[in-house]
């Protein structure tokens, strides 16, 4: 196969990805998502694909898939790898940072989720404090922050039970 073809269907497995987790298909975005990753090992290391970029992206939306199906671990995994991915990163685009935030909410969402509350808080508070250094407006974004909080605020809660 050739590598441009490769690297096209590559990019059309991911697109196929995100329109099923869009459409709450998240079983079919998880089988999508791994075919990409899997499509990827195939790519020579000296090929112009910025890998790196791209398996981190579609590390983040496998894990908000997995974690949709309440597959935490492997979830946080997931999330654990696009991070990984992300931060050998100089700069990041608007796109890219999306999928950050969301990869660093998921990791976040699973360590609730397996009960490292502390861990899952600052996961969260790390998800946020990113969003202020990249300097994205609030207000634009005022659905995500509520989520993070209402996150937060829903951990903070578990806790103080724990400690009753």
């Amino acid at each position: 196969m050739k590598i441009s073809h490769l690297i096209r269907e590559i990019q059309q497995t991911n697109e196929k990805a995100n329109r099923a987790f869009k459409q709450i298909d998240y079983q079919s975005a998880v089988e999508h998502y791994n075919k990409s990753l899997q499509l990827c090992s195939l790519l020579p290391d000296d090929v112009k694909f910025d890998r790196e970029k791209f398996e981190a992206i579609i590390q983040s939306g496998l894990s908000a898939a997995l974690g949709r199906q309440e597959k935490h671990m492997e979830s946080f995994a997931a999330a654990n790898k696009a991070l990984v991915f992300f931060d050998r990163i100089d700069e990041l685009n608007a796109t890219e940072v999306g999928r950050y935030l969301m990869a660093q909410v998921n990791q976040g969402t699973a360590l609730a989720a397996l009960g490292c509350l502390h861990a899952a808080l600052e996961a969260l508070d790390r998800a946020k404090e990113a969003f202020i250094c990249k300097n994205l407006d609030p207000a634009k974004n005022k659905q995500w922050l509520e989520m993070v909080d209402g996150n937060i605020a829903a951990i903070n809660k578990q806790i103080e039970k724990q400690q009753v």
